[in-house]
């Protein structure tokens, strides 16, 4: 697994905070420092949460730099290469960005009492309109329903239908996922027979479980950050759940790491309308500009820490077979998100 060196990290995200101050996006950003500290919003969504108390401040310019943030907007965007008319997108000059946030939680997206949101989908969003040369605006939406009318794009979906809705990238998996106290691994069935697993009551993740071979003893617990605390605590050995949301309270648990998937992992990325070739083809090259020089890398990292991107290569492999009989739970009625107990945000990447 490659290791980014500290340096690497500090340019990285140094690029990024530029980048995002300038996209226009009107969300506050945590200011710039190695290591970042990202919002907990481990507990999020909570009543009357007042997220001005948190230490969240504008982005800032690096030292040295004389010039205002508008007149930087401004030179950066007209900068930018004019790929897009006013007939692209839905309204002129700005990337409006479809994203769910009745059906996310963190570290996907997550909407204060605030307003305000956070969260992988958001930060990919707004990079993504840096690279168009775009501000960007947010509107809530449920599916891809309303690409072309009140959104541009929608992020974190998948598409049932390629015909009329195009799948831009891969930046979220989904796969039910093992987390330890150790280093980021993919372990073997061995590594797992005999030890104890938190796993929150009744979710998806533990008819997963049962649907295998696998006997661990399993401790339930009614939502995943108490299983994740009881793992700091050294008080089970494993926790297993839904990828995203573990890798996000792996990261604010010093020493809890990814240790291999259940499960082969689904891909969700940008959904644009299949006919909008002009913003299809925009979208995939800003896309593949995050993606090679490190911005989509850092953005990550801020999430989900060191839990890499999954692919087949990050599945446990030869899981001995269990009870094919099992059923799985609905995700709309139980689950493992790291907001409130619900996993309607890391199985919500549902098809658009």
């Amino acid at each position: 697994m490659r290791q980014w060196g500290f340096g690497k990290v500090r340019a990285v995200i140094a690029a990024l905070a530029v980048s995002l101050a300038l996209s226009g996006c009107t969300i506050p950003f945590i200011n710039v420092e190695v290591p970042i500290n990202a919002p907990d919003l481990s507990n999020l969504p909570i009543p009357n949460v007042d997220l001005s108390e948190l230490d969240i401040k504008p982005i800032t310019l690096p030292i040295g730099v004389t010039t205002s943030v508008e007149e930087a907007r401004q030179s950066v965007l007209s900068n930018k290469a004019a790929a897009l008319d006013s007939t692209t997108v839905v309204v002129p000059g700005y990337l409006t960005v479809g994203v769910k946030v009745t059906t996310s939680s963190a570290p996907t997206c997550v909407q204060g009492d605030g307003g305000q949101l956070y969260g992988l989908d958001v930060d990919v969003a707004a990079a993504i309109a840096s690279e168009l040369g775009l501000k960007v605006r947010y509107v809530p939406v449920i599916d891809g329903s309303t690409l072309g009318t009140q959104c541009d794009v929608v992020m974190n979906a998948r598409s049932s239908d390629p015909q009329s809705i195009a799948i831009v990238g891969s930046y979220v998996e989904s796969a039910t996922s093992f987390f330890y106290r150790g280093l980021p691994n993919v372990l073997t069935p061995t590594d797992f027979g005999g030890k104890s697993v938190g796993l929150q009551n009744g979710s998806v993740s533990e008819t997963v479980l049962n649907r295998t071979g696998l006997k661990m003893s399993q401790q339930p617990y009614p939502s995943l950050n108490e299983a994740f605390e009881a793992l700091s605590a050294g008080q089970v050995d494993f926790v297993l759940c839904e990828a995203y949301p573990g890798g996000y309270l792996a990261s604010l648990h010093p020493g809890v790491s990814f240790a291999g998937s259940l499960e082969a992992p689904e891909n969700s990325g940008i959904a644009v309308s299949a006919s909008n070739t002009a913003l299809v083809g925009a979208v995939q090259t800003a896309f593949d500009t995050i993606s090679g020089n490190g911005v989509l890398q850092g953005l990550r990292s801020r999430w989900v820490g060191t839990m890499p991107a999954l692919t087949t290569d990050s599945q446990v492999q030869n899981v001995p077979e269990g009870n094919s009989s099992a059923s799985a739970t609905s995700p709309d009625q139980s689950g493992d998100g790291a907001s409130n107990g619900s996993e309607a945000g890391s199985n919500a990447i549902t098809s658009v």
